[in-house]
């Protein structure tokens, strides 16, 4: 943060919003401040290399303050540079050793020391009234000390703030600079907020947030809100509801907001509370996605203290510091080496080997679905947050997984509340497997057998039987979950099938009838316009050719290859143009130029009449032969 004197802020829509007035890296017309950045940074540089004082260096600054015109945003960017600077008062002095010669050597005495020794030899020999006094006095505490009159009198103040020597500086970049005085001006803004609310992306994101803000001792709130379809906007901040009796969430239309008190609606005033706020902000724009918004007060000459709104996203932002992850961060540009931060606590993907060997596995399964690490959080009835240690997706179809290893009692009965608190939040229409390990059943003196059982009762009351799932040997099975998953495929499958099947017919036929373009037809394209699994579009297509056949028609106009129809006129021109061709490259050649998607080439030379003759794994060594009727 910055003191409070230094921030530059801007009132916008007629004094309903307010917001900082950001250094715009990216912006031409201000290549200025970079300038600026740039000169700051080489005065420091240029004060390390001499040797020079503080108060020396604050004298350059003043200079370039009234170069640039603009006294708070200089001052702000010299704050900051400071505050990565080492200032001593150790310098090179000049003692006489016992021998009357003159050694350079670093001082050990501490100016107090020497202002101590001053002022019990004054009071011995009462008030210097005159010059030659004062001499005597300095010259006698001098030699005590094994110091030259210069330098005695150069050390006793040198502990004073203007008198420290610069002796280190942690490198910094003016990009960085800039990113970091950006940061400190939103949450000096943050300082004096009634509240504060805002959203992020991933269940890591979150679990990184949440663990701050208790760390903080903030109290924090999390609701649901439902962004509007229209333009991507989301409703108005009195349009949140809290998430009793809703349903699952899907697709990209709900988020989660969490909000927070600050210190002027709970303590009216309290400086720990706005600080730790503040404190918050770099964790929340850490985030890839994030968006804050924020009520802050001011005092104004006309009306007194005001409310005013404060709004920003990822979108929007200026160029920003992430600490947690090292790097500047706007938009589209990220630049590295901010190395005075620790990010250890971000270093490790997954939380044990338990989980990262389930994750190998499920994607070794190669069964479509997608595994997230940390989903966004289900919401608990009392606003705190459950994330799971998995999601599994398809067809906007979500499948919770967690992970319970080592638990004692008291730990598995807290779980099993939250996700029975979760399960009863949404109705019973979230999908929720759990795996507990049960070497642990035994692992606390106060669980036995009794409890292993009882523990699995109370947890099917409210969670299938089959969604339960007990480990050994930090290996979670999987087959269950797949088996689970294909059921789950198969259902949505058939049902966008019954639901589309003559929309979809007429499509095809509309398109075949206009002429598909060069012959092929995307079964992807005509999926996504109906918003339907491309498993499905499938399913209604070979439901119709195997019609075609119980009719005692040869076949349908058109042939299935890989997420491709091929046109019969299509593969008949393709089969006369392959008449002659041996090697199987000249044929890939030859049906690329003629728009058949790679993918479908092996499968269509097939549906073509054609074996494919390997000769080891070069496929330039492969020839074509007609098959044998």
């Amino acid at each position: 943060m910055l003191p409070a004197q230094l921030l530059r802020i801007r009132i916008k829509n007629n004094g309903k919003n307010i917001a900082p007035v950001f250094c715009e890296y990216s912006d031409s017309n201000n290549i200025s401040e970079l300038h600026l950045a740039t000169n700051i940074i080489e005065e420091f540089e240029q004060a390390l290399e001499k040797k020079e004082k503080k108060g020396v260096l604050a004298e350059r600054i003043s200079i370039l303050e009234s170069e640039y015109g603009h006294y708070k945003l200089v001052r702000g960017l010299y704050a900051l540079i400071e505050r990565r600077c080492i200032f001593t008062n150790m310098k090179n002095t000049t003692r006489i050793n016992n021998t009357g010669n003159k050694a350079s050597i670093t001082s050990t005495i501490q100016p107090f020391n020497i202002r101590r020794e001053l002022f019990e030899e004054s009071s011995q020999r009462g008030f210097a009234l005159t010059d030659i006094e004062k001499t005597k006095i300095m010259e006698t505490v001098a030699s005590r000390l094994g110091l030259s009159i210069q330098d005695m009198a150069q050390e006793m103040w040198s502990d004073m703030e203007d008198n420290m020597i610069l002796s280190h500086i942690y490198k910094i970049t003016p990009e960085q600079l800039i990113a970091w005085y950006n940061l400190s001006l939103m949450q000096t803004l943050l300082f004096n907020c009634t509240k504060l609310e805002f959203s992020v992306s991933g269940g890591s994101n979150w679990k990184r947030v949440l663990r701050d803000v208790k760390r903080l001792g903030l109290m924090y709130n999390l609701q649901q809100q439902q962004q509007q379809k229209e333009h991507g906007q989301t409703n108005d901040i009195n349009s949140i509801t809290n998430l009793a009796h809703c349903e699952v969430p899907q697709g990209n239309n709900a988020i989660i907001a969490c909000s927070i008190d600050g210190p002027l609606s709970v303590f009216k005033l309290t400086d720990r509370y706005g600080t730790a706020i503040a404190k918050l902000l770099p964790s929340i724009v850490s985030a890839e996605t994030w968006s804050i918004r924020a009520w802050i007060v001011r005092n104004t000459m006309s009306a007194g203290k005001k409310i005013y709104e404060f709004e920003m996203s990822n979108k929007e932002s200026p160029l920003l510091l992430d600490p947690y992850h090292n790097q500047v961060k706007n938009n589209n540009l990220q630049r590295q080496d901010f190395s005075n931060y620790d990010t250890s606590s971000t270093s490790g993907y997954f939380d044990s080997s338990v989980e990262e060997k389930f994750a190998s596995k499920f994607e070794q399964s190669a069964n479509g679905w997608k595994l997230i690490r940390e989903p966004d959080p289900l919401i608990v009835s009392d606003g705190k947050a459950l994330i799971p240690d998995f999601m599994i997706e398809k067809y906007d179809k979500k499948i919770y997984l967690e992970i319970v290893g080592f638990w004692t009692k008291e730990y598995l009965e807290n779980k099993i509340h939250k996700i029975k608190d979760v399960t009863t939040q949404y109705n019973n229409k979230i999908d929720f497997f759990i795996a507990i390990n049960n070497d642990h059943y035994t692992a606390a003196s106060s669980i036995d057998y009794r409890v292993k059982a009882s523990n699995s009762n109370v947890l099917s009351t409210f969670i299938d039987r089959t969604h339960l799932i007990l480990y050994k040997n930090d290996d979670v099975p999987i087959r269950g979950i797949l088996e689970y998953l294909k059921s789950i495929e198969l259902e949505i499958v058939e049902k966008h099938a019954s639901h589309n099947y003559n929309k979809l017919l007429t499509e095809l036929d509309h398109i075949i009838t206009k002429g598909a373009r060069n012959g092929v037809i995307s079964i992807d394209e005509i999926a996504r316009k109906y918003n339907i699994p491309v498993e499905s579009t499938l399913r209604i297509i070979r439901s119709e050719q195997e019609k075609v056949k119980g009719k005692g028609y040869s076949n349908s106009n058109y042939i299935i290859t890989g997420k491709y129809l091929i046109l019969k006129s299509k593969a008949q021109e393709l089969n006369l143009l392959l008449t002659g061709t041996s090697k199987l490259n000249d044929a890939c050649l030859l049906l690329e130029k003629n728009d058949i998607p790679e993918s479908c080439h092996m499968d269509l030379l097939d549906k073509l009449g054609f074996d494919i003759i390997w000769k080891g794994i070069d496929s330039s060594n492969a020839t074509l032969q007609r098959k044998k009727l």
